[in-house]
């Protein structure tokens, strides 16, 4: 993906979370090439990517339009991941992972620590390792063997923000940005080894830990956009909504 659509996905990813667009609004492809003053094509990539982030919802004939949720609504779908995800990891840790799974765990714990390497991230590094952080943990949720769980977290990816694949990435501070990649890798390290020693209790406390800092975090980072916003079209930052 080009810099200019890695930065297009930056600053409307910023500018939803803030509320620069009103809930329901149709984003069209030439004004927002003009304001952000790049081409239509990384606006078109950009536009498809928040929607699978679950900031935007594509309706055909229509194009890309602006969803609608509360700060409560986002932070309580984290929550109920954070339980399931802590029961994943509990029951992974109790049957065991097989050898694929295993490996697959390995190989994100290593690609995180290429990341970690460089000096500085950049916004396409932070994006990689929101991709690696969810196939780490859909992992683990397949590896549990519960398909319920499996179905009940899919159903939270319409949510904006509540997947795992997902980070509320703006251009605050990059060396910020790493700090919270530093101490979630050290953090997939525990839950990988409670996992692979079979301590379930272990496993479900470490993992229901992290996933709830990660909401504390993105609570912090939605308030201080909302406080930052236009209140009176703001599309889903309201705090009691």
């Amino acid at each position: 993906m080009s810099t200019q659509t890695e930065t297009a996905i930056v600053k409307l990813r910023e500018m939803l979370m803030r509320g620069d667009f009103a809930a329901g609004e149709r984003l069209g492809e030439n004004l927002l090439a003009q304001r952000l003053q790049v081409s239509r094509t990384p606006i078109r990539l950009a536009l498809a990517e928040l929607a699978k982030e679950g900031l935007l919802e594509y309706k055909t004939n229509c194009g890309f339009e602006v969803r609608s949720f509360s700060i409560d609504h986002i932070i309580n779908a984290v929550a109920v991941r954070e339980q399931l995800e802590g029961m994943a990891a509990a029951r992974a840790a109790e049957m065991g992972v097989s050898e694929a799974h295993a490996k697959t765990l390995e190989s994100c714990l290593l690609q995180i620590d290429g990341l970690l390497l460089k000096p500085e991230l950049d916004h396409r590094d932070v994006r990689n390792w929101a991709e690696v952080n969810g196939i780490f943990h859909g992992t683990i949720v397949t590896a549990s063997g519960n398909e319920v769980i499996a179905d009940m977290l899919k159903r939270l990816e319409h949510i904006p923000l509540a997947a795992s694949r997902t980070f509320a990435g703006t251009y605050e501070s990059l060396t910020a940005q790493q700090a919270v990649i530093r101490k979630s890798q050290v953090e997939h390290r525990w839950v990988y080894e409670a996992i692979m020693s079979k301590n379930s209790g272990r496993a479900e406390t470490l993992m229901k830990q992290h996933v709830m800092e990660g909401r504390q975090n993105l609570r912090r980072v939605l308030e201080r956009l909302q406080s930052e916003g236009d209140h009176n079209k703001h599309p889903f930052l309201k705090l009691f909504a």
